[in-house]
């Protein structure tokens, strides 16, 4: 019994403590307001300098693709896309849509998945361009992606990943 009146009394002191510690410091210190809010607040939507600037023009891939490495392609695939994407013929859907026979397919058309509003009204077939735009930086060619991708910033990864989409077809459409 000893040992609770202990853990008891423990408790109630530093509670005590606590408000003591409190009163006294709201005594001492006085907060200073302000004239103006540090922060303004607005009803209107923020403008950022990026919301306002245009997609970043990309180079044609075309030239790439031509010299594009099909091995290096699927290594990449494999380390970046994967995990979201399969690539087998009739392979499931995951976190993305199945990219088997992707060049020429139209967009947000893959059964069974349930693409983003943003992407069906996009419209057209994936050309490598589009492909190209798309792996660069989703969020800038597709506003309104559900595609949570970073992008890849090398021209060359981009085109040997497209080089390899490419091939992952029963009749890979010709390189531009």
């Amino acid at each position: 019994m000893a040992s609770f009146n202990t853990v008891a009394g423990c408790i109630l002191a530093s509670a005590l403590f606590a408000m003591v510690v409190g009163k006294v410091s709201n005594a001492l210190v006085h907060p200073h307001k302000l004239d103006k809010p540090a922060l303004a607040v607005s009803d209107e939507a923020p403008q950022t300098a990026t919301a306002a600037a245009p997609a970043q023009e990309l180079p044609p891939i075309a030239p790439l693709l031509a010299g594009a490495n099909v091995e290096a392609g699927k290594a990449i695939f494999m380390k970046q896309c994967f995990t979201c994407h399969t690539i087998d013929k009739g392979g499931p859907n995951k976190v993305g849509p199945n990219q088997w026979g992707i060049v020429g397919r139209k967009k947000a058309s893959h059964e069974g998945f349930s693409y983003s509003s943003a992407l069906q009204a996009k419209g057209g077939d994936w050309t490598y361009e589009d492909i190209d735009h798309m792996i660069f930086k989703p969020t800038a060619y597709v506003k309104g992606t559900k595609m949570a991708f970073a992008g890849l910033p090398k021209a060359q990864d981009r085109a040997d990943v497209i080089a390899y989409l490419r091939t992952m077809a029963d009749s890979p459409k010709p390189l531009p």
